[in-house]
């Protein structure tokens, strides 16, 4: 089994338990649902570079059915070149967006993101692509990643409490990327469908 498998092994198993401990009614099935998570425990300590809170973090059970997550992203292009932003303290870019809050829609939460983190308003176009996270940057967590074509209105850059600066970069010169927000190959799938080159890409 290679470290991506055993990634998405665990991954699993915590989703397991946490959906478990959610709904049993049996003290005794609870107790062992709770034996499984410090199991995990064990295992995410011996084989991840994840701090002792950032463990915490992650087996806090979530009182829910466990579901994969959403995040959103919007493709912004001028003069032929696509919008990236780089976040406070980090050296690589990503695409404007992050994750789905309860009480917007999908375009609401884009519209939300790209005024906080790039200072315009701005309009939301059609749906280019819904990457599966599993797929193209495994984490603890599973995330569908919504991305839309978008258009800035009107506003102006200003540097903010999450992003310092914004840039637009040509396709076939793009930065060092944030990995877990956006890839390589999901930059080169999304010009692609942009462009009309293929068709919209679900995975």
């Amino acid at each position: 089994m290679n470290a991506t498998d055993f990634a998405k092994h665990l991954q699993r198993m915590l989703a397991i338990t946490d959906t478990g401990l959610t709904f049993t009614k049996d003290p005794f099935d609870r107790e062992r649902y709770e034996d499984l998570r410090e199991i995990l425990s064990d295992i995410l300590r011996d084989t991840t570079e994840l701090k002792q809170e950032e463990i915490t973090e992650l087996l806090r059970p979530t009182g829910a059915y466990a579901t994969p997550l959403m995040d959103v992203r919007a493709w912004i292009v001028e003069d032929e070149k696509v919008c990236l932003v780089r976040g406070r303290g980090e050296e690589s870019w990503a695409l404007p967006g992050g994750f789905g809050e309860v009480g917007y829609s999908v375009k609401g939460n884009i519209l939300k993101e790209i005024e906080e983190e790039t200072g315009f308003t701005a309009h939301v176009g059609r749906l280019l692509a819904v990457f599966d996270t599993n797929r193209f940057q495994l984490q603890s967590k599973q995330y569908a990643k919504f991305v839309f074509e978008c258009q800035l209105i009107e506003g102006q850059f200003q540097e903010n409490q999450e992003i310092v600066e914004l840039q637009f970069f040509d396709i076939d010169q793009l930065p060092a990327l944030s990995e877990k927000r956006i890839t390589k190959e999901q930059m080169k799938i999304l010009y692609q469908v942009y462009q009309g080159e293929r068709a919209q890409y679900i995975d």
